[in-house]
């Protein structure tokens, strides 16, 4: 008992008092068993991939995609933000390695529905003329957070308990976005989607600040076609299966492969987002930022 309290009141690491100390104490624990040790123990392994898991979470979560699907952009991002703040705020006050990888998966996983549906959000909220413009912004608000965290990381690395306030300010713009969700409305799209067409119109509305309903009304038409033409497109490729079917689940799964590869539009998409995602590690910037 007392061990835990301890372990809670104290930091994973022990902050250095000055740069030389930081640099003895690291000579120092290069012991020769240390040096003999080859390859990584079982427990380093299974912490790894336990850590691993919130960097799987970044890249892919197929919940967000349902859930956006059914409950909407905007709630997705919502819960993302709501994670994202538990989880910054776990990672600040535990005092033990297994609480840090409990708040970073947790992190990990807001990190990757966010990812997935803001972009989704912003694109489908925004006018045609600017929604490029739009979405190359929030990527760009991306790498500025990440300046900013290297910056504050710099500073708080130097004072007492300041790994605690790094980890910790994560959950601020988490907060901040949830508030200006809660003042936002959701995607004219997912609620055409959803029969609630004169929402969507309000909507539209206001996303081109317009007096008469001409540019909503049409952008509204465009939408209910390309709805039309999506569910015609999916009959064809995904013809209904029979009620006997054991596995709905992989079923769906199936046919959200088949329409991903086999539709034109979706297949190029991939193909450029894998381009993309290739050329930016094969350029070599992990390195040096690592």
């Amino acid at each position: 008992m007392a061990r835990d309290e301890i372990a809670v009141e104290g930091p994973l690491m022990r902050e250095p008092e000055s740069p030389r100390d930081s640099l003895e104490d690291l000579t120092d624990s290069f012991m020769p068993e240390e040096r003999q040790a080859t390859t990584p123990s079982a427990f380093i392994w299974s912490l790894s991939f336990a850590a691993g898991i919130s960097g799987i979470l970044f890249g892919y979560d197929p919940l967000a995609s349902i859930l956006a699907d059914k409950l909407g952009r905007r709630y997705v991002v919502l819960v993302a933000d709501v994670l994202f703040a538990v989880g910054a705020s776990w990672q600040a006050f535990t005092g033990s390695v297994t609480g840090m990888i409990v708040g970073r998966s947790v992190v990990g996983l807001a990190i990757g529905g966010a990812s997935l549906v803001a972009p989704l959000y912003i694109s489908e909220l925004s006018p045609s003329e600017f929604r490029g413009m739009l979405v190359t912004l929030s990527i760009l608000f991306i790498t500025c957070g990440q300046v900013i965290a290297y910056v504050l990381g710099y500073v708080l690395a130097q004072k007492a308990h300041g790994w605690r306030w790094m980890v910790g300010l994560g959950a601020v713009p988490a907060f901040l976005q949830f508030g200006l969700l809660m003042i936002l409305p959701e995607t004219p799209r997912w609620l055409v989607q959803a029969g609630k067409e004169d929402i969507a119109r309000l909507v539209l509305m206001k996303v081109y600040a317009s007096e008469n309903s001409t540019a909503g009304d049409k952008v509204l038409r465009d939408i209910r076609r390309e709805i039309r033409e999506q569910e015609a497109t999916s009959k064809i490729l995904n013809p209904p299966s029979s009620g006997n079917d054991p596995w709905p689940s992989l079923t769906q799964f199936q046919h959200r492969m088949t329409e991903l590869l086999y539709v034109g539009g979706n297949r190029r998409a991939l193909i450029i987002a894998c381009m993309l995602q290739g050329l930016q590690q094969l350029c070599g910037f992990v390195g040096p930022r690592f």
